[in-house]
């Protein structure tokens, strides 16, 4: 007997479900970041109270209400409470880890000072290596380093991270050391994270390559990875691994640097790999050495160090993780503008609505201060969507700044092209080829405001030309007396 209307009608859902099911890989695919979100939305509330308690309990011993304190007592409480701050941001931060996967995290980047990261990084990892008595050293951090444009909450969580994983998989009394060495070419600054430990075997990096094992480790270092790599993307890098059995594993990324060039160079490179299709986790890559292991030799207190390598006849090997979870609204071509505050903007309303940009863009996106009260952004829209994200910014910016007004000029719509985009950015840095917005005025920085413009004084030229004649005559007597020295020098006769 054929089925009847209604039984044809509820016959057909039950075949959809088992089309859905029988295949598994193609419509319920590993989400790997899903699962550690609903796993921190979990447990963050349960974490925070306890963690809550630790400190408070801590800080009452610190006190001395329980008794006296020995200085170094009081030293390690210390750096324990922060420990226990610092826990408590990155579970906040990590509960919220759902803007990465939208591609919208809160982020500002700005030029920072490697030597800040440092502090900062020392301070968080501090109490973790002591443990094991084993020194954090660097290379290529020092304050006269060139700045990095980065966004040094996320970076110290970054290196925080790696480091954890170097000091689990290294023995007591093993160095770790952190190297940042300038790429000017690529215009980037490529930081190493490097133990000695007992390094990643070639099968387990190719389980790391892959999502699913990632998913399957969230309890330990998959999901540490995981985040690791999203953090890496923040700053328009990918993560790369290098790892050989028996002598240790480099964790390696890069940031912008802080300079026009470096911004442009870095972003236009990032954002053309985020066009066109969905791209993989690259297959790893085998490193064979010519040469024997050489080893590193590191300032430690004024004393250079060397860290010592086993050689081993297998080879390293490499991979790099790269966040996929979000794509460009428009993969293939962006809106390049600028942005400009009135006259009337005061340094605070502009450094508060530099804020406030910087942490609406997503992941793709730029906005880059050329001056007190100038932006030049590139932002993820084409000609149709671009008025309904400036109306956004704009929206964005009453609220922060009521006082403040915007004027934009016409964006120009530009394909994703490396080398053609880091010239378009590059030029609207430097040149400002960029048209201002009709009636702007434009911002030159040239005195704060409210006080007048900076005019010819007559009595500070006289002081100037007085204080080069001081000078020229000094040097004059300094090369007369130099002439006699070298004269009485000579041998007579």
């Amino acid at each position: 007997m054929p089925p009847s209307s209604h039984q044809s009608t509820g016959l057909r859902p039950s075949r959809r479900i088992r089309r859905h099911t029988a295949s598994p890989t193609k419509e319920t695919a590993p989400d790997p970041l899903g699962a550690a979100v609903r796993l921190l939305s979990e447990t963050a509330h349960d974490l925070k109270s306890p963690l809550a308690g630790i400190a408070a309990t801590m800080e009452v011993i610190r006190d001395g209400s329980l008794g006296d304190v020995t200085p170094s007592q009081a030293e390690f409480l210390r750096g324990a409470m922060n420990q226990c701050r610092y826990i408590d941001s990155l579970i906040g931060e990590l509960a919220r880890a759902e803007r990465l996967r939208s591609g919208t995290p809160r982020v500002r980047r700005v030029a920072t000072k490697r030597s800040a990261i440092r502090e900062s990084v020392e301070l968080a990892t501090r109490s973790i290596l002591n443990h094991k008595q084993i020194d954090l050293l660097w290379d290529g951090a020092d304050p006269n380093s060139a700045d990095v444009l980065i966004d040094p909450t996320i970076l110290t969580r970054l290196l925080t991270n790696l480091i954890i994983n170097a000091e689990r998989a290294s023995q007591a009394g093993s160095p770790i050391l952190i190297r940042v060495e300038d790429d000017l070419t690529r215009g980037v600054a490529v930081w190493s994270v490097v133990d000695r430990g007992r390094g990643i075997a070639p099968q387990r990096l190719q389980q790391i390559s892959g999502t699913s094992s990632i998913e399957s480790d969230l309890g330990g270092e998959g999901l540490g990875l995981m985040i690791a790599r999203q953090m890496a993307s923040l700053h328009y890098s990918r993560l790369t691994l290098r790892s050989r059995v028996g002598s240790g594993t480099d964790a390696m990324f890069e940031t912008p640097l802080a300079t026009p060039a470096g911004i442009a160079t870095t972003f236009a490179r990032f954002r053309s790999q985020k066009r066109g299709g969905r791209s993989r986790p690259k297959t790893i890559q085998q490193w064979k050495s010519a040469a024997p292991d050489v080893a590193e030799r590191e300032l430690l207190g004024g004393k250079r160090v060397r860290i010592e390598t086993v050689q081993h006849p297998s080879s390293w090997h490499e991979i790099q993780l790269q966040s996929d979870d979000s794509r460009p609204t428009r993969p293939d071509r962006l809106a390049l503008g600028r942005v400009t505050a009135d006259e009337e903007c005061s340094m605070e309303m502009a450094d508060l609505f530099d804020e406030t940009l910087q942490y609406d863009l997503s992941q793709f996106e730029l906005a880059y201060r050329t001056s007190r009260r100038s932006w030049v952004c590139a932002l993820d829209a084409d000609h149709h969507s671009m008025p309904a994200r400036m109306q956004q910014i704009e929206s964005l910016s009453r609220r922060a700044t009521p006082a403040m007004h915007l004027h934009w000029s016409e964006p120009s719509i530009v394909p994703v092209h490396e080398r053609s985009l880091q010239c378009l950015l590059l030029d609207a840095m430097t040149t400002r080829s960029l048209a201002e917005a009709p009636g702007t005025i434009p911002d030159v920085d040239s005195v704060r405001l409210g006080t007048p413009e900076i005019s010819f004084s007559p009595v500070a030229s006289a002081r100037l030309d007085e204080e080069l004649r001081r000078m020229n005559q000094r040097m004059k007597t300094q090369s007369e007396r130099l002439q006699q020295q070298s004269a009485a020098l000579r041998p007579q006769g």
